[in-house]
């Protein structure tokens, strides 16, 4: 075992350099704890056996689990609040995950799996549990197949976004896989916690193709037609004969995800990035029901970003830089730098994909639509065709037409993350979000706009905000970027958090994902006939993993073991 920190995470020097500095020595050094109920005695044979299972240099501790907290922790200036793990390991196939789950059944120890730890804004790679052994499964990364026949990848969970790009463009795959807007991310980690992209497949989970799962036992399953040896329709239907389990696995701690098949966006003969700006905060009504519709419809084949003045110009530069004054930009200035850079107030951005005629007649039908229902705003569609009756490349595509749409990489929104640092050069950035599930009714979205508004205000932030368009709902994101080491910030984004949660439990909108400190509170959104979702995922979790070691809480799904550290028990049907 070792106290060093992790080495050469990612091949690619940008995303090393972005990672190690996200991941910084944190401020106040990390204590030695132990996982619950496991003695010093106990706990120092189970490293041990870690090490001798996978390799000493795979096992770590002491100061080398830096990288497995939270690097944007509300409370980083005291390690009593955090959550921290005792202990971190870096197994390289299913056989070490399997003597892993062995060695943690043997002595009673939980261990908090993940794929990559960038779930960033929830939590990272830090445990539900103190004391849980960090999981970290980013050595498991081959690429196993991309098929540009039927358009689909089959992964092991520590690909990233980045990785798969590459593979297709240096191996000239037809096909274009989607992206979230930072591509260091896994794949099978974004995918399986219902993480979302650009691209024609944008919906991550909707676009798995088969699972294979290592459960605490050690069995492993696989799911659809994967689960027939030798299936030639192995990764081409999501359906086999009997019950559908993928959903099991998804935002879930019954198993560990060890490959994953996920449907891709086939090249193609032309692309067109289409956008819509209009100029007023109010214009988001129209837009929202005018976009809506056709998401619904099959007109706009695509997710629909909608992106706001205020997060674009978040991107341009740090606060400091806009605003001298106290707290947050005000409305006026923030509508002053946006005529300056030339902004509108909301820019929604989607593609169409497919040959050239059929594009441009679904974008005239499109352009109509918008002329009648959105008056007040200004459509654009900018076609590239491939060359000679060729398929589109990608790298044909200028970045600033191309970017998240079309299968390449990115490290967007990453500047982000430091908008809130001062002037002076001190602080460390973080951010995080609140995400719940809306109708796509342009009404219901200016309500909940106006409200959580309302909340920005009160904590002194400016309200970067924008949200992805299915075909029915919306994902509203309710980003905020903060300083880590200003503890005003600190607890007024915890407040802020809370006062969207009422807010969005007022309207009966639940949430897309969770930091990891507020699972429990989020999981109370199934409320529905005394938490019986909650009752009957919980039976399963006690079936499939009866020593409770796979990441007990995640999720608000409790082992019995475990479930007197459930947070919020009395409001909980499953006690």
């Amino acid at each position: 075992m070792t106290s060093a920190q992790p080495q050469n995470t990612y091949p690619d020097q940008e995303y090393e350099d972005a990672h190690l500095m996200t991941f910084s020595t944190p401020k106040v050094a990390i204590p030695s704890i132990l996982p619950p109920d496991v003695s010093q005695e106990t706990f120092s044979q189970a490293i041990s056996e870690f090490a001798h299972a996978i390799g000493k240099d795979n096992v770590f501790i002491g100061e080398g689990l830096s990288h497995y907290v939270d690097p944007y922790d509300l409370s980083e200036d005291d390690a009593t609040k955090r959550k921290l793990p005792s202990a971190a390991v870096c197994p390289s196939n299913v056989d070490q995950v399997r003597a892993v789950l062995a060695i943690a059944t043997k002595h009673s120890i939980p261990l908090w799996t993940f794929s990559r730890g960038k779930n960033l804004g929830y939590g990272g790679p830090a445990p539900r549990i103190n004391g849980s052994v960090a999981l970290d499964l980013h050595k498991m990364n081959r690429i196993i197949e991309v098929n540009d026949e039927f358009s689909y990848a089959v992964v092991e969970p520590g690909v990233t976004w980045k990785d798969l790009i590459d593979y297709c463009n240096n191996n000239g795959k037809k096909v274009w896989p989607s992206t979230p807007s930072l591509s260091w991310g896994s794949v099978t980690g974004n995918t399986v916690d219902r993480g979302t992209g650009f691209g024609g497949n944008f919906c991550h989970f909707q676009n798995i193709s088969g699972l294979e799962v290592l459960l605490g036992d050690g069995d492993v399953v696989r799911t659809g037609q994967f689960g027939i040896d030798g299936s030639p329709s192995a990764f081409l239907s999501k359906f086999t004969y009997g019950p559908s389990i993928e959903g099991l696995f998804l935002q879930s701690n019954l198993g560990v995800v060890t490959k994953l098949s996920i449907w891709l966006t086939p090249q193609p003969q032309a692309y067109m990035e289409c956008t819509l700006t209009v100029p007023l905060f109010e214009d988001v009504e129209p837009l929202v029901d005018s976009l809506g519709r056709m998401r619904q419809t099959g007109l706009i084949p695509t997710c629909v970003w909608v992106l706001s003045r205020n997060e674009i110009i978040s991107t341009l530069g740090k606060r400091h830089e806009f605003w001298s004054g106290e707290g947050a930009i005000p409305e006026w200035r923030l509508a002053e730098i946006g005529k300056q850079f030339g902004l509108s107030y909301w820019v929604a951005r989607w593609a169409i994909y497919g040959p050239k005629r059929t594009v441009q007649a679904q974008f005239d039908d499109i352009q109509e639509i918008l002329a009648r229902e959105v008056p007040t705003g200004t459509v654009k569609g900018t076609l590239f065709v491939g060359k000679d009756g060729e398929l589109l490349k990608n790298t044909d595509i200028p970045a600033d037409n191309g970017r998240l749409m079309t299968g390449v990489s990115s490290m967007f929104s990453l500047p982000f993350i430091d908008w809130a640092l001062p002037a002076d050069g001190t602080g460390k950035g973080a951010h995080g979000d609140y995400a719940p599930i809306i109708p796509n009714s342009g009404k219901l979205v200016l309500e909940w706009l106006q409200a959580s508004y309302k909340r920005y205000e009160e904590a002194g932030f400016e309200p970067a905000t924008d949200f992805f368009m299915h075909e029915r709902h919306i994902l509203m994101v309710n980003m905020f970027a903060y300083n880590q080491r200003d503890h005003q910030q600190t607890t007024n984004v915890e407040k802020m958090f809370l006062g969207f949660h009422e807010d969005s439990a007022a309207r009966g909108f639940g949430m897309y994902r969770s930091h990891v400190n507020f699972m429990d509170l989020i999981a109370q959104h199934s409320n529905f006939n005394n938490y019986a979702y909650t009752r009957f995922v919980e039976k399963i979790k006690d079936a499939v993993d009866p020593s409770g070691i796979l990441s007990p809480g995640k999720s608000g799904i409790w082992p019995q073991k475990y479930r007197h550290l459930r947070e919020t028990p009395a409001k909980n049907g499953s006690e």
